[in-house]
């Protein structure tokens, strides 16, 4: 997690430093219309970090002229955006416009692609790695199967039991996401923004008053105090309504699937004989998996859509597990978060078909 956590803040550095030079106008530059003119007095070099990201840059202060008050004797005091000016430029007037609270020259350009492709590249390549990851743990049934890895599994809890309570709402029912984030995640994450946003604060109150280095290093220490509210709502739980996210459902009628453009399906308990958790560790890697199992042999002829789930094997870490056999099985890996969410719901709903077992590969020692 501490790894992730540093590569992404590492990402989340270079694609600002990159946005910050692509602001850098370079082309050119404009001659006509209004524009304010200023004169440029001094400069100095600033760095290792600043409002345009990594590196040293000149920011140059100057006398702005706005064109309002070409008439009149006023100026304003102001700073150039990073290495929009340099030394090169004291003394001469140029054309400048506002950019914030600072000022850039006025040039005819825009973001360039290579400042903006990096950060849609990135967004865009995580949620293919993550769909990849999430997919790559399952596979359909093949003639020639590679050899599976013997799984030792024992029974955590068993079948029945326990009988189905009575008096429960028709409206009873739990939706999860298979990715929900556990409490412990959440704040273990915020914890690793929060040391960030505490080293930061620190270099930014201990930096001159007005610098960029003050003025960056504080905005990054402000998101990472404010993280437990904004990572709230990027937590999985908080877009299980949308109608884009996967989800699975355990209600009073029986159970949901709904994956976007992939099977789905409901099965009323009526069809189900049994709703297992199982969970394979290695003691490394942790697979969670919810397989079902129908009471009668024409289950099949009556939910021929479900055809791709029966009796799929899973992925661990590499390795190919033993299909579920006589079952289906959802082609999704859960959280330990959605887990707990599951067996909560089926304890309150259905307690009578709940059946949980815990897997250890045969060449893995358990932990």
């Amino acid at each position: 997690m501490a790894g992730v956590a540093v590569g992404v803040l590492v990402y989340a550095l270079i694609c600002w430093t990159l946005i910050g030079r692509g602001m850098v106008s370079h082309g050119e530059e404009e001659t006509g219309g209004s524009a304010d003119m200023a004169t440029v007095k001094t400069c100095e070099e600033i760095g290792p970090l600043s409002i345009a990201g990594i590196g040293y840059y000149w920011v140059c202060d100057i006398e702005v002229r706005p064109y309002s008050s070409r008439s009149s004797e006023k100026v304003v005091a102001a700073r150039s955006f990073p290495d929009e000016l340099t030394p090169a430029d004291i003394g001469k007037s140029v054309r400048v416009k506002e950019l914030g609270r600072y000022y850039a020259r006025d040039f005819k350009s825009d973001l360039p692609w290579w400042s903006v492709v990096p950060p849609v590249v990135g967004v865009v390549g995580l949620g293919l790695f993550a769909h990849w990851r999430r997919n790559k743990r399952f596979r359909k049934p093949v003639d020639e199967q590679p050899a599976a890895t013997p799984l030792s599994l024992s029974s955590v809890r068993p079948l029945g039991g326990v009988a189905a309570p009575e008096g429960l709402p028709v409206t009873a029912s739990r939706t999860v996401t298979p990715n929900d984030w556990s409490s412990a995640k959440f704040w273990r994450i915020c914890g690793l923004l929060f040391v960030v946003a505490v080293i930061s604060g620190i270099v930014g109150f201990t930096a001159g008053r007005g610098t960029e280095l003050r003025e960056a290093t504080l905005t990054i220490a402000a998101i990472g105090v404010l993280s437990p509210a904004w990572l709230w709502f990027c937590t999985p739980a908080r877009w299980k309504k949308a109608n884009w996210c996967t989800t699975f459902t355990v209600s009073v009628e029986g159970i949901r699937w709904f994956r976007r453009d992939k099977a789905t399906f409901e099965v009323g308990w009526e069809d189900l004989r049994e709703l297992r958790l199982t969970t394979v560790t290695d003691g490394r890697r942790t697979l969670r998996m919810i397989d079902f199992f129908p009471f009668d042999e024409d289950f099949a002829k009556r939910h021929r859509t479900l055809k791709g789930l029966w009796e799929i094997g899973a992925n661990l870490d590499g390795r190919p597990l033993p299909p579920v056999v006589n079952g289906y099985r959802i082609p999704e890996a859960f959280s330990d978060a959605a887990f707990a969410e599951i067996r909560a719901a089926m304890t309150m709903i259905r307690p009578d078909r709940l059946s949980e077992y815990r897997g250890i590969p045969q060449n893995a020692v358990a932990s």
